[in-house]
């Protein structure tokens, strides 16, 4: 008796977990150690990269065990095909997976982006200016950063120059001010100019990172960014507070006394 009531809790407590998480609890030594686990849970096809667009280069057969590496896309309501996991493939090689198909250690929303799903054109197809042989980001060169000018020695404009993605056809620096704020300076180039008069006020180190977008129309907001940022360096900015919102330096000195 006292035999089937155990079993009896065991049950009800792994459907508690299938109810309110959708799946049962992996082992703790996923979470140990910081690596997140994937069990396939149907025969799935493995990607060169995050969308049904990129070829296939392998398949995986139900209950096969993957490491998961990052994810591209959101999970919100619903899987709507934009959801994609990156796995280790193999002992030197990466690719994706439809996160439909894997039952992670831990929420989708949790698991780190690594990539972003392919830009569409207003008809739903992929530009033809991307060559979808190889994931698209992997296509992005990795050096060739570079800042000329320096605000602190006067000059009120800093020029940078970065490597362009393939197919990408604006690209934009976004300064980050040492409080958070995010300006763009947008580029079909690759060099894009930092102006002193459009950032904020404070003073400190800016952070410089690059994206590359596919603009089908000049409103901004319809641009879709196609992979993720990449830092091109730092520099250093003046206070630039305009003398009538500084504080007053003889009253505060006065209110001390």
């Amino acid at each position: 008796m006292l035999k089937h009531m155990t079993r009896l809790v065991v049950l009800v407590v792994l459907i508690g977990f299938v109810v309110l998480f959708g799946a049962v609890p992996f082992s703790t030594h996923a979470q140990d150690d910081g690596t997140i686990y994937g069990i396939v849970t149907g025969s799935a096809d493995i990607r060169v990269g995050p969308d049904f667009a990129y070829g296939v280069i392998g398949r995986l057969p139900e209950n096969a065990s993957v490491v998961v590496i990052g994810r591209a896309g959101d999970f919100y309501r619903a899987w709507d095909g934009r959801q994609w996991l990156q796995i280790q493939f193999g002992p030197n090689r990466v690719a994706w997976i439809y996160a439909r198909l894997v039952r992670t250690s831990v929420g989708f929303n949790s698991i780190p982006p690594t990539g972003r799903i392919l830009p569409r054109n207003p008809d739903g197809r992929v530009p033809p200016e991307f060559d979808l042989s190889s994931y698209i980001c992997d296509q992005w060169p990795g050096g060739g950063y570079a800042l000329f000018g320096n605000f602190m020695a006067g000059d009120t404009e800093l020029v940078t120059v970065f490597p362009t993605l393939p197919g990408a056809n604006v690209h934009s620096v976004i300064v980050i001010a040492p409080s958070g704020t995010r300006t763009a300076f947008d580029s079909e180039t690759n060099t894009a100019t930092i102006l002193l008069n459009k950032l904020p006020w404070e003073g400190g180190i800016y952070t410089w990172r690059v994206a590359p977008y596919w603009a089908s129309s000049p409103a901004r907001y319809s641009w879709q960014q196609v992979c993720l940022l990449r830092t091109g360096g730092t520099f250093e900015k003046p206070d630039t507070t305009p003398e009538q919102y500084r504080p007053d330096e003889s009253e505060e000195s006065g209110s001390g006394n």
